[in-house]
């Protein structure tokens, strides 16, 4: 079952990653959506400008029907993916099944998005 935030992360940034974390990518400018093999990250809605909107579930579950903007596999050793804020205070938590995790990031436009839907599977 999906789960949602209204949220307006400090830095306007947040993370998807294991529950025990994992190396944050550096970030490129130009860019509002990077990843390492242990932690994606991405940019939303300038913070001051107002919440971004987060849901995160099960890809069939979630899948707006376009084509996502982020596809990649996460590292969950603990089977647990979590979407963090920079301060490390999780927002999201959600179950998965094995040791790497299959992520799709689907956002509603490419620079400062206030709505982002990450699916797993």
């Amino acid at each position: 079952m999906p789960n949602s935030i209204r949220i307006s992360p400090p830095n306007s940034l947040l993370f998807v990653s294991d529950r025990a974390g994992g190396t944050v990518p550096d970030i490129v400018r130009g860019k509002w959506i990077w990843s390492t093999s242990s932690c994606i990250s991405f940019g939303c809605l300038m913070e001051q400008d107002g919440p971004t909107d987060v849901t995160m579930g099960l890809a069939h579950d979630v899948d707006p029907g376009v084509l996502p903007a982020f596809v990649g596999t996460l590292s969950t050793p603990n089977h647990t993916v979590v979407v963090s804020t920079a301060e490390g205070k999780t927002v999201l938590e959600a179950q998965v099944s094995g040791p790497n995790t299959f992520v799709r990031i689907w956002v509603n436009r490419p620079q400062e998005p206030d709505k982002v839907i990450i699916g797993l599977g």
